[in-house]
């Protein structure tokens, strides 16, 4: 316990070095912010997190996540592995053990449970679940070589193990049938070499090379850094007169001709298993590696080569009927696992039992908030006292406002409340500072988004009157004259320049209190000021507890839920099974799109992709030519919010989402009436 707690004590105290090695380590380098816990995934608090060190522990992640319930956060320590993706909500790389990193990840993703796909303890890590409560499983608990070195000091393995579950699959995860589709196709068979070391290309070619019919030849080596070498030493051989191909320089489909490819990307392999004709596995023809494990062809019914050495996965083969070759045999071997037929591989029962031992961690509940930076807790004053000191309602319109504010900045859902006020409010317009447009003092009531703003922009292809205005006052008289008449203020709460007829508050259910105030969290005004709430308005959930005690008695209480309702294309609105059955990739421009990407996944939409921009991304001239360049061979899905940034006849499809109201609509709806 005392050497855990040092342990910590030490991350903290040295934390300003950490940040240097983050940032000066090649290795850390490239995904540093991750590392660091500076930089997130953005899923809904109550994920599953899996933890899966290397691109073989992925493969476990890769069969379990797709049959649980929950979404799922995987994290890696290795960069190779950060693009492996399949079945998860999101991919990051794991923050360094050092408390301030870990606490901040854990308090912006709040995961309910976290599942460790190999026994890999860091007591920084393992402390900060425990003192919140979030339970730790041990999945397939084959044991890191730094288990070894902890197991040394005295007492410490044995308290990072208190409480900890341990779940045995009786059958090799691993094993699972490939669920990906290949990432790209050749004609006839191929040999499937993957993993390979240093000297093994060569061997492979040799062999291949005297076979009477030759299958196409696909070499994967097992460490990136060695791509460009085995590239060379591939162009060497080729003088034999084969035409060798780069997966890196071709695209859905291997050139015409080639008959030797070099794998150098990540990530691809494990979908090219389901179509070759047999695999050879790396490292194991000489001594020193040890071999790798057989898995993923064995997941897919091939015949397997492997050499003598196997020794750092023994467990893994032991009852494969592998075919055995020496560097002077490896040509026949060749031959016999190339003439064996495929095997026939079920879905194995021990997935099942998995899923069923995990129901406890999927259970757990989801881990309160906690203040997202506590560090800046004195600055809190002054942004409260610059709240508290912003001038009260001093002008009456000469129509009805109604005020549509959030208690925190940021994916609320202030808008799509707004929108849904105003679609009942006869003759009303919604009336916004217009966020994101371009300069100008000037008030706009049409327009593009560059004109009006994202959001107003958006209404306004909905048909709705919106406008876009700076100075808010001048934009409700204008638009009063205009025909007007309601003012639905949209991100009213901090405007105190205008009187308002209705205050509706908006709260996100999953993150009511946005972390603490302002610059600790994203609250931004005291939770004092719940209580001059006409209307408060829940999101994606039941209000909480605190949040009612706050209310008025009169305060009126309703809980929204958003849902799909169809898709716009080009300006028409299309329903929901108007979208293709094509392969798709989701750009998101919003300031939570986990929702959005779970959506899309609920409607059977084929997520291949996704891409995140920061909240209101201004669109460049090269992401439109990227976007329109993708449409030729997926589909191109995004929020409406995002379309209405992109041009009116873009062919990307927007998901239209609207809210309905799960309780307090029919006393909502007679205040509304009252106006």
């Amino acid at each position: 316990m005392i050497l855990a707690w040092l342990w910590v004590a030490l991350g903290v105290v040295f934390y300003p070095l950490v940040v240097l090695l983050a940032w000066a380590h090649p290795r850390l380098r490239e995904h540093a912010r991750e590392r660091l816990g500076l930089v997130t995934p953005e899923v809904e608090p109550g994920a599953l997190w899996m933890h899966a060190a290397s691109l073989g522990e992925g493969k476990i992640v890769e069969a379990v996540a797709p049959v649980l319930p929950l979404p799922v956060v995987r994290t890696c320590t290795s960069d190779t592995a950060r693009p492996q993706d399949t079945g998860v909500a999101w991919t990051t790389c794991l923050p360094l053990d050092s408390w301030p990193c870990v606490t901040a990840w854990l308090d912006r993703v709040r995961p309910r449970a976290l599942l460790l796909v190999e026994a890999e303890f860091w007591p920084a890590l393992l402390l900060a679940c425990r003192a919140r409560g979030i339970p730790v499983t041990l999945l397939a608990p084959r044991e890191a070589s730094g288990v070894a070195r902890l197991s040394r000091l005295p007492g410490l393995l044995s308290y990072l193990r208190r409480g900890m579950a341990v779940v045995v699959p009786g059958d090799d995860l691993k094993r699972q049938p490939a669920r990906r589709a290949p990432t790209f196709t050749w004609s006839g068979d191929a040999l499937l070499c993957g993993s390979t070391h240093a000297g093994e290309e060569r061997a492979l070619v040799e062999a291949w090379w005297s076979l009477p019919q030759r299958p196409l030849l696909v070499l994967a080596p097992r460490d990136p850094r060695r791509f460009e070498a085995v590239a060379g030493q591939l162009a060497e051989l080729a003088a034999r007169g084969f035409r060798l191909a780069r997966r890196s320089q071709f695209g859905p489909r291997v050139p015409e001709g080639s008959e030797v490819v070099l794998l150098d990307t990540i990530g691809e392999l494990s979908t090219l298993y389901g179509a070759a004709r047999a695999a050879y596995v790396g490292g194991t023809l000489f001594p020193g590696v040890g071999g790798h494990s057989p898995a993923e062809p064995l997941a897919a019914g091939l015949p397997v080569v492997r050499g003598p050495c196997v020794e750092a996965n023994a467990v893994a083969w032991e009852g494969v009927d592998a075919v055995v070759a020496t560097e002077s045999t490896l040509a026949t071997s060749l031959v016999t696992a190339l003439h064996r037929q495929r095997a026939t591989v079920g879905a194995s029962p021990a997935l099942a039992e998995v899923v069923a031992a995990l129901s406890p961690a999927l259970a757990a509940p989801v881990p309160p908030e906690r203040p997202l930076r506590p560090w800046l807790w004195p600055l809190v004053p002054v942004w409260m006292a610059g709240a508290l000191l912003r001038p009260r309602p001093l002008k009456k319109a000469s129509i009805p406002v109604i005020s549509v504010g959030a208690l925190s900045a940021g994916g609320s859902g202030k808008t799509p409340v707004a929108a849904w006020i105003a679609a009942r409010v006869h003759g009303s317009v919604v009336v916004s500072r217009g966020y994101g447009r371009r300069k100008g003092a000037d008030i706009r009531m049409s327009g593009e988004a560059t004109d009006l703003g994202d959001e107003l922009a958006m209404l306004a292809r909905r048909g709705q009157a919106v406008c876009s205005a700076p100075d808010r006052v001048a934009g409700i008289e204008t638009a009063a004259k205009a025909g007007a008449r309601v003012a639905v203020l949209d991100d009213g709460l901090q405007y105190g320049a205008v009187g308002r007829d209705i205050e509706v508050l908006v709260i996100d259910a999953r993150w009511p209190d946005g972390g603490g105030p302002i610059p600790v969290g994203t609250r931004r005004v005291p939770r004092s000021w719940i209580g001059k709430a006409d209307v408060i308005w829940s999101n994606h959930g039941p209000l909480p507890g605190w949040v009612a005690s706050l209310a008025r008695r009169d305060a009126i209480i309703v809980e929204g839920r958003y849902r799909p309702v169809g898709w716009r294309r080009r300006g028409e609105l299309l329903p929901l099974s108007a979208i293709p059955a094509r392969p798709a990739i989701a750009l998101a421009g919003i300031a939570r799109p986990d929702g959005f990407f779970r959506q899309l996944r609920q409607l059977g939409v084929r997520v291949e992709r996704t891409m995140v921009f920061a909240d209101h991304h201004a669109f460049t001239w090269h992401d439109l030519q990227a976007i329109e360049a993708w449409t030729d061979d997926h589909l191109v899905v995004t929020t409406e919010k995002d379309a209405a940034r992109l041009p009116a006849d873009a062919r990307a499809w927007a998901l239209v989402v609207e809210v309905e109201l799960a309780s307090g609509e029919a006393a909502l709806r007679e205040r509304l009436e009252a106006l």
